[in-house]
Order: structure tokens, then C-alpha cells, then sequence
């Protein structure tokens, strides 16, 4: 009051009021809650006087400060809510940094925005998500040798690994793939290249399959590639060549690769290009049956998931609620924090009170869950498969004297609808025409993300028109020309585009 009337202040706010509050489980004593306070006012309110009282009457430690609305220079305190010192956010996380210090328990900031008509929980998830996709990766990180291998056991663990421009995963719950690089910048293609091109001391898995007619050709580029890294190993020990561990790095992802394909054709007793056709055609049998198994529960299977994903949040924002409430005992106009206002939603959902019905229900759906992961296993399982081996047969038709000519096309160009077990029906890239081929005559490329279609240069293929209708027979090498011709048209076009 005197300081007031010292410097005739106007106005009817004399003083602020303070409240830190800390857990009932901080390990910190009145003495040292009184210091958090005292470091609080000193750093943000050097020129202000307060009084910093602690008390325990609430079953936890907490500070009551009061703050002079005027300074002992007769400065007013700036209480404007985005001031990033003296406001409540500048309050808030100076507190939190101090408290930290001490080992408190910092409560959670409020991460997602309140938007009307805002799906609150999947923002909470898509965050937790992020938080338990690096998690796995940090620790698989370090046990792995290669980027591969990385995303091998990423796969292991139930993980949907899409390839292309950008590493992109996806475990169940989530509704999108999510790129590895938006997670940590850290896990960029490249970043993560360029950490396990420094890890030097990699030690190579030996192939076990024998050599055979079929497979002479895997079989001598891994050994050739196994050769090349064995030999380079003691050359770079100590030392460091980044161009040449580029390049050892990628002999290393060659060599993996290479060594799982031999082992695929040694499991499936692969001998021949129809065998190697018979297996792609029996997965792709299996992971329909999986798939439609999968689609005919898919109902039951998301309810199942969502309600333990909901379970086991509720227990993990548990802590954050306890809190709270204690903090709203002393403030009654203390707004809770979103991840609290979710965890009453969320017990009103599944009308549960408490830690122990969240565990029971999470224990009574273990065996459907156990279900839902066994086939979501098995189908990311047989799609690796399939991808092997269709880079196998990719090189098989490559390399053949029959095929001459090729089409490169997207997966969005088969129109499923009109294709059967035997037969693609692709719209033809460039075109609104479209053929039958057969499947065995098509590879996909898992890198790239793209299919090849391989034509007999003097065979005749069907045309039609975009309404289905038969056009004319066409040869092979006539096809692939008249593919070609087209994308010139349409480059033409583009070329001719003025741009203002």
C-alpha cells in the first residue's frame, strides 16, 4: 500500500494471486517449494514485491504468492495474456522450467487446439502415435544393422511399411500413414542412411541355401556383394571416406535383399519361372482369404481396438487427472486441460471408474486382439513375400530373350473390377484405352511403386475403348509405340501451355 500510494497509483487492482501447486508423489520438501517460489518471483518479478507463503492443507504442497500490481519503480505489471514474461504463459513456463529442475512433475501442456467440431481424441492419438512410433524406432535403432533391416523389424513389431518417395508406417489404430521424416527429422531416408553408414563394425548373416541352375545368378551376386563388404571391412576401420560408405552402405542393402530372396526360393522349392508364378498366385490367394476375413470383422475388430487404445489412455491420463483436481480444489476457476477434459470423456464412454476396470477390460479383449494381430501379422507377412519374389520375376522377365518391349504403369491403372484371378484389365498409361494381360506377364516394383508389363513383340494384344468395347488386335511392339506416341502428345501439349 505504501509503495502505491508512493507513486499515486490508479486503478483498484493492488495485488495479484499466485498459485504453483505441486504433486502429491514430488519428492521435494516445504522448505524447497518455498525456494521453486522464491527462484520464480526472482527471475521473472526481480523489482516487484511479493509474498511467498507455502502451505500442506491440502494433502499435497502448494505456494501462495501475492504479487504487488506495481513495481518499486512505479512500473504497472504487464498482465497481458500473450506477454511471454510477465503474462500467464511467461508465468506458466518459467514455473515449469524451475520446477523441472527440482524433479517435479510437470503437468501436460495443452497440445491440440479446441476447434468446434474437432475429433479431440484422434489429435490426442495422433500425437501419441508420433511419441510410441519413435519410441520403437529409437529402440530398434541401435540393435539393427541396416536401414532394411530396420524396417524389417519395424514390420515384425506391426508395422505397415509403405516405400516410395518417403519412408511412410502405420500400426493398427492409426487412420494414415505417417512418414518416418515427420516423426524426427532424424528419420529421413537419408539421415538414417547416413547413421548406419557410420556404424562400421557390421557383421553379415552368412547365406544357408544352396546353389542351383535357377538361382546360380542371386546366388553369385550375393557372394560377389558378401565378398566386397567382408574385404572393405578392415580398410575403413578408424577412418572415415563418406563417398565410399555411401557405397558400401548401399552393397550392404544389395546384399540383404539378395540373401532374402535366395532364401525365399530355397523355402518354396522355386526351380522354374512357372514356380516361381504358382507361389506369387498362392499368396496373393491366402492374403485375399486374410483380407476378407479381415473385412468381414472389420466392424468388431475396430470396436475391439478402439475401446483398449481408449483403456489404455485412460490410464496413462489417470495421473494427469488426479492432479487437476487437486489443482481445482484451491482455484475453483483453475479451466482443466484438454488431455483432462478427454480422460472424463473418455470414462463417461466406457463407463469406467477406475485404473483397475480399465485393466479388466483391456484383459478381456487380450484374445481378440491376439486374433487381429495374427492375421494383421500374417498379411504383412505374405506381402513381403510378394514383393521378393516379385522382384525376382521382375529380373526373370527382364533378362528373357521373349520379352522385348515394356509398359511402366501405377497400381491406379488396374481396374480391379474387370480383372479376374488370371487377368489384369489396365487402363494403359496416357490413354483412356485399356488390354488384358495376363498376371504372370506383370511385376511389381516395391522401390519404385510401380508395375511392368511385358509384351511379345510380334504377339497380338486386344484393344479397348474406355466404354469396354473391343478397338482392334494390336502386336506387342505396335502396343508399346503407340503408348509412347501418346505420352509425346501430351508432353507436347504441356510444352505449348503459355504461362502468363
Amino acid at each position: 500500500m505504501r509503495t502505491q500510494k508512493r507513486f499515486n497509483m490508479q486503478g483498484n487492482r493492488v495485488a495479484y494471486h499466485i498459485i504453483q501447486s505441486f504433486s502429491p508423489n514430488d519428492s521435494i520438501t516445504p522448505a524447497q517449494a518455498n525456494r521453486i517460489g522464491k527462484k520464480l518471483c526472482q527471475e521473472l518479478y526481480p523489482n516487484y514485491e511479493c509474498v511467498i507463503s507455502t502451505h500442506m492443507d491440502k494433502g499435497h504442497i502448494h505456494n501462495h504468492i501475492a504479487l504487488n500490481a506495481i513495481n518499486l519503480n512505479g512500473t504497472k505489471l504487464n498482465d497481458r495474456l500473450g506477454d511471454t514474461r510477465e503474462g500467464l504463459y511467461g508465468l506458466s513456463n518459467t514455473s515449469d522450467k524451475i520446477a523441472a529442475q527440482y524433479g517435479c512433475y510437470i503437468m501436460p501442456k495443452r497440445t491440440f487446439s479446441k476447434i468446434k467440431n474437432k475429433d479431440y481424441y484422434y489429435q490426442y492419438k495422433e500425437q501419441s502415435w508420433k511419441q510410441k512410433i519413435k519410441e520403437d524406432i529409437e529402440n530398434l535403432l541401435i540393435k539393427c544393422s541396416s536401414l532394411e533391416e530396420l524396417l524389417e523389424e519395424l514390420s515384425i513389431s506391426g508395422y505397415e511399411i509403405k516405400r516410395g518417395k518417403y519412408i511412410s508406417v502405420k500400426i493398427m489404430g492409426m487412420q494414415r500413414f505417417a512418414r518416418l521424416s515427420t516423426i524426427d527429422k532424424k528419420y529421413t531416408e537419408q539421415n538414417l542412411y547416413k547413421y548406419y553408414q557410420s556404424q562400421n563394425n557390421i557383421k553379415l548373416l552368412g547365406i544357408k541355401t544352396s546353389q542351383n541352375e535357377f538361382n546360380s545368378i542371386l546366388f553369385r551376386k550375393a557372394n560377389e556383394s558378401k565378398e566386397a563388404i567382408e574385404k572393405t571391412q578392415l580398410a575403413i576401420e578408424g577412418k572415415r571416406y563418406c563417398q565410399y560408405q555411401k557405397t558400401r552402405y548401399e552393397e550392404i542393402k544389395r546384399y540383404y535383399q539378395l540373401k532374402q530372396q535366395l532364401e525365399y526360393l530355397d523355402k518354396y522349392n522355386i526351380k522354374s519361372f512357372n514356380d516361381i508364378e504358382n507361389q506369387i498366385e498362392n499368396k496373393r490367394l491366402q492374403m485375399k482369404s486374410l483380407n476378407k476375413d479381415l473385412k468381414k470383422n472389420k466392424d468388431k475388430f475396430n470396436e475391439i481396438i478402439e475401446r483398449t487404445e481408449k483403456a489404455q489412455d485412460y490410464i496413462k491420463l489417470y495421473k494427469d487427472y488426479q492432479y487437476a483436481m487437486s489443482y481445482k480444489e484451491i482455484d475453483e476457476d483453475y479451466v482443466l486441460p484438454a488431455e483432462v477434459e478427454l480422460f472424463l470423456s473418455i470414462q463417461n464412454e466406457l463407463n469406467i471408474h477406475s485404473v483397475d476396470e480399465a485393466k479388466q477390460l483391456i484383459k478381456a479383449s487380450r484374445l481378440d486382439r491376439i486374433t487381429i494381430n495374427k492375421l494383421k501379422k500374417e498379411v504383412l507377412d505374405l506381402q513381403r513375400e510378394l514383393n521378393h519374389l516379385d522382384t525376382i520375376k521382375e529380373e526373370k522377365l527382364s533378362n528373357s530373350s521373349l520379352f522385348i518391349h515394356n509398359i511402366k504403369f501405377g497400381s491406379n491403372r488396374i481396374d480391379y473390377k474387370l480383372s479376374n484371378d488370371e487377368y489384369f484389365c489396365i487402363n494403359l498409361p496416357y490413354t483412356k484405352e485399356k488390354v488384358y494381360i495376363k498376371k504372370k506377364y506383370t511385376a511389381f516394383n516395391e522401390k519404385h511403386q510401380y508395375y511392368t508389363l511385358y509384351l511379345v513383340d510380334d504377339k497380338e494384344y486386344e484393344l479397348y475403348d474406355e466404354n469396354n468395347k473391343l478397338m482392334k488386335n494390336i502386336t506387342g511392339i505396335e502396343l508399346e509405340q503407340y503408348v509412347l506416341d501418346k505420352k509425346k502428345e501430351i508432353d507436347k501439349g504441356y510444352s505449348e501451355i503459355k504461362v502468363a
